[in-house]
C-alpha cells in the first residue's frame, strides 16, 4: 500500500513537471528523479467527514457543529453552497483539538483548608461569634437585664 502511494505522488509529481531539458522530453533520469521527489513530496492527507470527526471525539453531530461555531475547531469548506455547508476536518486539526483540551486532574488526599477571599462566610462568622465571650448573646442578654434592673429601681 505503501509503494502504491509514492508512485502516485511520482506519476503526479510527473504529471504536473516539465522534464529537465524540454527538447528531449522524459528521460529515464528525469523519471528516476521524478520518483525520488514524488517520494519525498508529502501528499495532502486524507480528510475527515463530519460523521467520522464526531465517531472520532465521541460525540454528536450537534456537538461538532457547535465546536465549529465557537472556533474551537477548525474546518476545510469542501463543497460550493452557503445555505449548508459540506464541512471536512483535517486529521492534523482534530489531533490538535484533542491535545488543546486534554487534561489531568489529580486527587488531593487533603482537604481544602485555604480561602481565596478575604470575606468570611457566614458559617464562619456565627462560629466566631459564639466562641467569643464579648459578643456571645448570653453575655449581651445578661447585661441588658441587669441594665433594666437597675433602671427600674
Amino acid at each position: 500500500m505503501v509503494d502504491s502511494k509514492i508512485q502516485q505522488a511520482a506519476l503526479t509529481y510527473a504529471r504536473t513537471t516539465q522534464p529537465l531539458d524540454p527538447d528531449q522530453g522524459w528521460r529515464s533520469e528525469d523519471v528516476q528523479l521524478a520518483f525520488m521527489a514524488g517520494m519525498e513530496a508529502l501528499a495532502v492527507p486524507r480528510l475527515l467527514s463530519l460523521p467520522e470527526v464526531a465517531r472520532t471525539l465521541n460525540v454528536s453531530t450537534s456537538t461538532i457543529h457547535d465546536l465549529v461555531r465557537h472556533g474551537d475547531l477548525a474546518f476545510v469548506h469542501a463543497g460550493r453552497g452557503t445555505e449548508r455547508r459540506h464541512l471536512t476536518f483535517s486529521q492534523d486539526e482534530v489531533a490538535s483539538f484533542v491535545k488543546r483540551h486534554t487534561r489531568r486532574d489529580y486527587a488531593v488526599s487533603a482537604p481544602k483548608t485555604t480561602r481565596y477571599g478575604t470575606r468570611k462566610r457566614a458559617h464562619e462568622l456565627a462560629v466566631e461569634r459564639a466562641i467569643s465571650d464579648e459578643g456571645s448573646f448570653m453575655a449581651q442578654y445578661e447585661a441588658r437585664r441587669a441594665a433594666a434592673k437597675a433602671k427600674k429601681k
